[in-house]
């Protein structure tokens, strides 16, 4: 969007900062950061080549096996994307994988890791080449190919010619050479050779612009024989050839093409081409001189956005592949009132114009209400842009199609959500016009068969930890602009240490929803980014007065809804409003649930054509939810329209009975798929619990609060749990049952425990002890001295805690629930574990292990795991402690719970640390330390003690400057990274 010259000084800038690395003649960024791993350049334009090293110092590598190099093949298309190992397996063999095919994969990874390093990386979901420490030769092609058409569309050919010859010298044979007919591969090689021969047809038009006839015929006639019904190439030959004086041999390529084109399609040669024809046989001294005449198309008249689009390249350059893919014809760019739908479909557009010799046209389809009108706004379109007047007595369709004749047009349909039924016109005007290319925006699908459907994705997002580096923050797209809309008022904003919290807090608010961001941002002229974030509670008032030169529905967040509302008919007006209670989004059961009419899968299909609702992962059941602004709209209308009382009740009666059926399920061998249920719900229960509060039912919040009290604390929601817990059995004494009110106390305990607050733990344990013995209540008298025994000893009271635990061990014989019997058990033991009684200790736990395997009770099996392998280890028996950690790691992760999780990662940092492995153990003991902050609990006893010991013997084993370097590494280090390391003890 800048001039050349702009674009050129900003080169050199970054060029003497050290920010950019130049390789021959071409720029390329170069990430640098603090403790990342070496840069590792692939290239896939022709055989696979493997360079590593920051300036490729090192040469280049051979990757081994075939397997292998097709493993990083299928890595390299991905370019970031995790891709899980099922996925894997399906592409290196995809007739039928072998049994041990995971076992190999495993090996391969294995072996590419020692040639490319820590660049490739395991997730929890599958494997990922890092986008930061990678570059790959096709990405600089098609950075070269974008460049050298904008210099093209600039007017500056040389720029252009210099910049095209540098991306087609990046090619050394076919594209994925090693893999290219293997299925997983062969779109992928297909895009990038189609890409190739549109370079090698935009550099061919920047050399005869620059006077190079006689330089390019021999590439032109090789690419033609290769290409012989590209009638730009054949085009572009026949100027060569008769600018170099060779009339006869220009005029015989226009009759091959004549022939060949009769012959394979039955069809005659493209306006174009006859006019080059012409001209060749009159010796028209335009052929000389005339650009239009070597492909470069002169219809383009897209509109000229006021302002420069930011953050969205990722996006361009996906769009832009997909709409030169081959198969590619039409392509609807789809997603909610303002995602900026239409600002990308134009830059998208102008980046691959050089591809369509026919030119671009773009047809504004706002104004236009009467689906029938859309032929009629076409054709209108291609009369204004490129002077082709409808031809009398036939159709508006046929009239078009016969102006696109053969050319390759690309036909911009934008906001056509109000005339989707359209859609069938232009998939027959797709049929007609085989050279026609179609973009549309529009917040709902057109439902032809040959749709393919890209749906714009909100800007990305900081994170709260991209407050630390100002510098880095303004380079995340939401924020960026966000400071270039708030510069428009404020020429001098910027952002600093003081209110980078507010302005990611802002963006994150908003969603990264680019017209909320610019209707947001001015407000700075009135408030500051801290002020405004306060108000930002309510959006829609806020997000009001746009510029006036923005449509009517793009004034206001609350028009750009309303615009798309009103395509809705009653009963889908009606669901949106109903699904609006739901904060955290809603599966397709609870629509159903709430909803109770016969059209809610059709409504809901329409809410997602129509992008006021998205759908959310690709698993067996998806979700599906809104964005906070349309959930804001959609809760007006039904406060407005007297249903969002009867809305909230039902959703709440059907959350509390979700809740109920959840909670037998959370001890038994089922437990981590419920308790994922329930953390995919939890923003739907805190709504729910906040209802209760605003509408008084006391006795229904404590009930779902209680209800929940095991996934509270097993989650790691602690803070939020007890208070939850405390603050509803107070609202609830004196409505509350006795049996309620005491489930409360224990649970309410419980989580105290985990957070280190004894004393208040003991006071809420003993009021629950003595509402179950009043009621009688021998399993709930058996819970509570469970509890009271650990927290007596967290207390320090040993003697205490051992006669509390000894009622209970001895009462839990008399109940049928033998996992109550393994939990005292289990707490008996942790006495003896902690007062040095190991052996005492072991024989406890392990009949507390058996007794929970029985029982399929998964998270306290991980618990009683730790617990024996704590006790091995302090035996001196480290090498069967081991595997016995290893096993409770992997079962609290599998459930989800994360304070086992920490126990574990420090269990394995101690091994670690007896096996003399200093610097691992000390990063994982850093990283159990930092997770046990972020979810706010404590250490028990034992576990404190084992962490000291474990610190000191690492302190003395390493120097200061090696331990600090570990443990601050460590700290920060994700949790993937955290479990592979105490994985590998």
């Amino acid at each position: 969007d800048k001039p050349m010259s702009d674009l050129l000084n900003g080169w050199r800038k970054s060029l003497e900062s050290g920010s950019l690395k130049m390789y021959g003649r071409y720029v390329v960024r170069t990430p640098v950061v603090p403790g990342s791993p070496l840069l590792v350049a692939i290239d896939v334009l022709g055989p696979m080549r493997v360079s590593v090293g920051a300036e490729r110092r090192a040469g280049s590598t051979t990757i081994g096996p075939l397997k292998e190099r097709a493993l990083l093949t299928a890595l390299v298309v991905a370019r970031g994307e995790v891709l899980s190992s099922d996925v894997l397996i399906d592409s290196l063999w995809p007739a039928a994988a072998p049994p041990s095919a995971r076992k190999l994969l495993q090996v391969y990874v294995s072996h590419l890791r020692r040639i490319i390093g820590e660049v490739l990386e395991t997730r929890s979901t599958g494997y990922v080449l890092r986008a930061d420490c990678v570059t790959v030769d096709a990405d600089t092609f098609e950075r070269l190919c974008l460049d050298g058409c904008r210099a093209e569309q600039s007017g500056d050919a040389a720029l252009a010619s210099a910049l095209l010859h540098q991306a087609l010298e990046l090619w050394r044979g076919p594209a994925l050479a090693d893999v290219a007919y293997e299925p997983f591969a062969r779109p992928a090689a297909e895009r990038m050779e189609q890409s190739r021969l549109d370079a090698m047809e935009a550099c061919a038009a920047a050399d005869l612009a620059l006077g190079r006839h006689g330089e390019v015929v021999a590439t032109l006639h090789d690419a033609l024989s290769a290409n012989p019904l590209r009638e730009r190439l054949r085009g572009q030959l026949m100027v060569a050839l008769y600018r170099c004086g060779r009339q006869a041999e220009a005029l015989a390529v226009y009759e091959d093409g004549r022939r060949l084109l009769l012959e394979e399609m039955g069809l005659s040669p493209g306006r174009d081409l006859q006019q080059i024809h012409r001209g060749v046989l009159q010796q028209d001294p335009a052929l000389d001189t005339q650009r239009e005449a070597i492909g470069v198309a002169v219809w383009r008249r897209m509109p000229k956005p006021p302002t420069p689009l930011i953050g969205r390249d990722h996006e361009r350059r996906d769009l832009a592949q997909l709409l030169t893919a081959p198969d590619a014809r039409l392509v609807t760019v789809t997603g909610p009132g303002g995602i900026g739908k239409t600002r990308l479909a134009i830059a998208a557009a102008e980046d691959i114009a050089g591809r369509f010799d026919g030119g671009i046209v773009f047809v504004d389809l706002s104004p236009v209400s009467d689906a029938a009108m859309v032929m009629r706004a076409i054709s209108d379109s291609f009369e204004r842009t490129r002077g082709a007047p409808r031809t009398p007595d036939i159709s508006l369709l046929d009239s078009v199609a016969e102006a696109i004749g053969t050319d390759h047009v690309l036909l911009v349909l934008d906001n056509m959500e109000q005339v989707v039924s359209a859609g069938a016109d232009v998939a027959a005007l797709l049929a007609a016009a085989p050279g026609l290319t179609v973009l549309v925006t529009s917040r709902a699908r057109l439902r032809v068969s040959v749709e393919r459907v890209y749906a714009a994705p909100p800007l990305p997002l900081p994170a709260a930890a991209d407050a630390r580096d100002v510098t880095a923050l303004t380079d995340v797209p939401s924020v960026a602009l966000f400071v270039e809309r708030a510069r428009s008022v404020v020429q001098n904003f910027t952002v600093d240490t003081g209110n980078a919290e507010s302005i990611i807090a802002i963006c994150v608010r908003l969603e990264g929803v680019p017209l909320a961001i610019e209707l947001a941002a001015p407000r700075v002229l009135l408030l500051s980014p801290e002020a405004l974030l306060e108000r930002l509670d309510h959006r829609l008032p806020l997000l009001s007065d746009g510029s006036w030169d923005l449509p009517a529905r793009q004034r206001t967040v609350r028009a750009t809804i309303d615009w798309s509302y009103a395509l809705l008919d009653a009963s889908q007006q009606r669901m949106l409003q109903q699904l609006a209670v739901f904060p955290g989004g809603c599966t397709l059961g609870t629509a159903e649930h709430v909803c109770a009419h016969s059209e809610v899968l059709a409504d809901l299909a329409a809410l997602l054509d129509n992008s006021l609702m998205r759908r959310q992962g690709d698993g067996p059941a998806p979700r599906y939810s809104m964005l906070e602004t349309v959930r804001e709209f959609a809760l007006e209308r039904s406060h407005a329209g007297g249903g969002q009382v009867s809305d909230q009740e039902r959703a709440a009666d059907h959350l509390a009975d979700l809740a109920a059926a959840a909670e037998p399920m959370l001890t038994g061998p089922d437990q981590a798929r419920w308790l994922e249920m329930l953390e995919a719900e939890h923003d739907n229960f805190r709504a729910v619990l906040q209802w209760c509060r605003d509408a008084q039912q006391s006795e229904r919040e404590l009930d779902v609060a209680t209800t929940l009290g095991r996934f509270w604390y097993v989650r790691g929601h602690i803070g939020e749990g007890r208070l939850a817990l405390e603050g509803a059995l107070e609202r609830s004494s004196e409505v509350a049952t006795v049996a309620m009110r005491a489930k409360g106390f224990r649970m309410a305990s419980a989580v105290a425990v985990i957070q280190g607050d004894y004393a208040g733990a003991r006071r809420l344990a003993e009021q629950g002890l003595a509402l179950y013995r009043i009621e009688g209540d021998t399993i709930g008298v058996v819970r509570s001295l469970s509890n009271l025994g650990a927290i007596m000893l967290g207390q320090g009271e040993l003697e205490s805690s051992i006669v509390v635990l000894d009622e209970c061990v001895a009462l839990s014989r008399s109940v049928p629930d033998q996992r109550l019997r393994a939990l005292a058990l289990n707490n008996r033991g942790d006495v003896a574990l902690t007062t040095g009684q190991y052996l005492i200790a072991v024989s406890l736990f392990q009949e507390s292990l058996a007794l929970l395997r029985a029982a399929g009770d998964l998270a306290n099996v991980s618990r009683s795991l730790f617990n024996l392998g704590a006790a091995m280890l302090e035996t001196g028996d480290a090498p069967n402690a081991s595997p016995l950690l290893l096993e409770s790691l992997t079962l609290s992760c599998s459930v989800g719970d994360k304070e086992d999780v920490i126990w574990c990662l420090l269990g394995l940092a101690a091994v670690a640390a007896r096996h003399g492995d200093h610097q691992r153990a000390t990063f994982v003991l850093a990283g159990a330390s930092s997770l046990l902050q972020d979810i706010g609990a404590t250490m028990k006893p034992f576990e404190l003690g084992l962490h000291e010991r474990t610190l000191a013997s690492l302190r003395a084993a390493q120097s200061d400057e090696a331990f600090d370097a570990a443990w601050a590494e460590g700290s920060s280090s994700t949790h993937v990274s955290l479990i592979e390391h105490a994985s590998a003890v």
